[in-house]
């Protein structure tokens, strides 16, 4: 079976991403996992984006137990803008016997059509696609070339964002929001504070 990249800024990582990790694994579609952190995304703020490192730490606490999870640090290897096309062309050149799956939320299916050359991603990949709550399931006609499997999942409805919120304000998320080592990783260093 294929190899499923799950790619992400991660700016904490999160119970709704373990949740994707899970129904990923169990989808029958891939037999192993591969996290890829990003350094600096090209869309977001990079303001408010905690360290590589130390988002690179949260990912490895939360995923260390699981088994077929592994994180690559690949774009560390790659120039800047880290657009997928470009993460995903360097691992298919470096890893030529592997078959590849991009695994993304049913949020990141509608808005692929505005990525950076996105057709040409159909090239090496085909998706596989967890429901995120209150977004539509169904892709936008632009992807009618992408070969798309779908995965059940469970959703957990939190973000990033209201996380980092969350932390501005003072407070620590629960645990139904972030595990509480990633929690303990926030405080002891410091981190999203305003």
């Amino acid at each position: 079976m294929a190899t499923g990249l799950f790619f992400g800024t991660f700016n904490p990582f999160h119970r709704g991403h373990e949740a994707m990790v899970y129904s990923f694994l169990s989808s029958g579609t891939i037999s192993e996992l591969w996290i890829v952190p990003t350094p600096s995304p090209p869309h977001k703020d990079q303001a408010e984006i905690a360290p590589f490192r130390d988002r690179w730490n949260m990912v490895e606490l939360a995923v260390s137990g699981i088994k077929g999870v592994r994180l690559s640090d690949i774009e560390r290897h790659i120039s800047a803008p880290h657009y997928t096309l470009k993460t995903i062309a360097a691992l298919a050149g470096r890893y030529p016997d592997h078959g590849f799956v991009l695994c993304i939320g049913s949020d990141t299916l509608q808005t692929m059509p505005s990525w950076y050359k996105y057709k040409k991603i159909s090239g090496y990949v085909s998706l596989l696609v967890a429901a995120r709550p209150g977004i539509p399931k169904d892709p936008p006609e632009a992807l009618d070339e992408f070969t798309i499997h779908y995965c059940k999942h469970d959703m957990v409805d939190v973000s990033s964002t209201e996380i980092r919120n969350e932390i501005a304000e003072g407070n620590i998320p629960g645990s139904g929001m972030i595990s509480p080592e990633i929690a303990a990783y926030i405080r002891n260093n410091n981190l999203y504070r305003s």
